[in-house]
């Protein structure tokens, strides 16, 4: 349970302190910096906290990290404060002591209507932890606002990983700040990783972010590992124990993965029937970069046999993109001079 509450409560800062489109506040790195140097502060008052607004959450937040002796006092201010605001900070205090389900008593009390889209992320994470099967109406509000578009790049990211929308996750994390990433991205990562149209951006996605010096130390080597390819025999086996188990349950991965299966077994038939023009067709409007290498592979050789130029042109050309070294890209080149 308390590596749950730190996890969460790492969760809850990053969104906080995030630069979002939601609400700019100062980032969590900043926050650290400067408490150290801040000077002292006159006391917060309960008329402060009850006309908290949710921009200047951060900054409270900050002040009670430069002097913690201010903790318990607030918390004790903030059993007389009903706002939206006042009440998700005394939560987030909950969490800093270690007591989680006072926390989510807390983050329920608050209308999800008054809460700004990034906002819903934390207690969305902790009824997760904590009620697991229980319907999230906190994540159906994220989803939505995913496709109103009014989250953060980082939340974005992570919503639709978490509802196995992969490519567009990825697209999202190469839109966030590499400093608000966290421990928990860095198994999102992995699951997009092990898609194989997938893993290249990725891995160059991390080279960058490091290359940036905006990552975080203490992640550094995690996401070096996740980078390189390709994968031992342990983390093979784990990822097909963990694909195994997706499927058994139903998990939003677990369909996925189960659907790619059985697309791929349809293709084989297709390909080794030599109705080369039957899977070109299933595959006209789809994007190289989500197709598996086995399916590009059949499909390349099947606009070959066509003579279908510019199609294999297409998938010839992720192939070569997916695999650098020289032989597959003279073999990709030799079969495209046969045309």
């Amino acid at each position: 349970m308390v590596s749950t509450v730190i996890a969460i409560a790492i969760v809850g800062s990053v969104l906080i302190m995030e630069q979002s489109t939601s609400v700019t506040t100062p980032s969590v790195a900043a926050v650290a910096k400067s408490a150290a140097s801040a000077p002292v502060r006159t006391p917060i008052t309960a008329a402060q906290l009850n006309a908290m607004r949710w921009q200047e959450l951060g900054n409270i937040v900050s002040e009670l990290t430069a002097n913690p002796n201010e903790i318990k006092r607030v918390s004790i201010i903030l059993e007389q404060t009903e706002s939206p605001v006042s009440l998700y900070l005394r939560a987030l205090l909950f969490l800093a002591e270690n007591e989680p389900q006072s926390a989510l008593a807390v983050f329920e009390r608050i209308d999800l209507g008054a809460m700004p889209a990034d906002f819903l992320y934390a207690p969305h994470r902790l009824h997760r932890s904590l009620k697991p099967d229980a319907p999230d109406h906190y994540l159906e509000r994220l989803q939505q606002a995913v496709k109103e578009n009014k989250t953060s790049a980082l939340i974005r990211a992570r919503i639709l990983a978490g509802d196995g929308n992969l490519e567009l996750a990825l697209s999202s994390y190469l839109q966030s700040d590499p400093a608000t990433w966290a421990q928990y991205d860095l198994q999102l990562f992995s699951n997009i990783g092990s898609y194989q149209g997938l893993s290249i951006d990725l891995a160059r996605m991390i080279t960058g972010a490091i290359s940036s010096g905006r990552v975080k130390k203490d992640l550094e080597p995690k996401l070096k590992h996740i980078a390189r390819q390709p994968g031992n025999q342990s983390e093979l086996s784990a990822f097909e124990q963990r694909i195994k188990h997706a499927i058994k349950h139903g998990t939003p991965e677990g369909q996925i993965a189960l659907a790619s299966a059985r697309k791929l077994l349809r293709d084989r038939k297709i390909f080794l029937n030599r109705k080369y023009d039957q899977l070109i067709d299933l595959y006209n409007a789809a994007e190289p970069i989500k197709l598996a290498t086995e399916t590009l592979l059949l499909l390349f050789l099947s606009a070959v046999d066509l003579k279908q130029q510019q199609q294999a042109e297409v998938w010839g050309q992720e192939l070569k993109r997916r695999h650098a070294d020289l032989e597959v890209r003279d073999w990709v080149n030799s079969m495209m001079a046969s045309l």
